[in-house]
């Protein structure tokens, strides 16, 4: 297993408890966390990451449950691959051009944090939301 102290998730468990009553005061409280395909694979070498991410998943859908009947909504986002250095220390061969870059999927995060953005509880694949714009 790839070194790492899990840190991740606990990070994002350390701010809910500060961050919903905030959330809660607002009209449109969102709270949008970013996943990985890595969550549903078994990928050698990535058994934390991979882990971290399955937790984060399912502490956003516990959370969203929590807040359906508030103005909170909690989704996920799965950017996929984005050229990032994450991904090119994970993936040294791979040709960083075939990549989407950070800049590409900025609009998906605005829309899901704006407060007509709706949906509750779900997690948006940035290459199935390019695709339907």
């Amino acid at each position: 297993m790839e070194q790492g102290d899990g840190g991740e998730c606990d990070s994002q468990l350390a701010a809910d408890p500060q961050l919903d009553p905030l959330l809660r005061q607002s009209d449109a409280g969102r709270a949008l966390f970013v996943t990985s395909g890595a969550a549903h694979k078994a990928v050698p070498y990535w058994g934390l990451y991979a882990t971290s991410k399955a937790a984060l998943e399912k502490m956003a859908e516990i959370y969203a449950a929590e807040c359906a009947k508030t103005n909170v909504r909690v989704n996920l986002i799965n950017p996929g691959p984005i050229r990032t250095g994450m991904r090119a220390k994970a993936f040294p061969g791979e040709d960083p051009d075939i990549l989407a870059k950070p800049a590409d999927i900025a609009p998906l995060f605005v829309e899901m944090a704006c407060p007509d953005y709706t949906k509750n509880g779900t997690i948006v694949h940035y290459k199935d939301w390019a695709k339907a714009s």
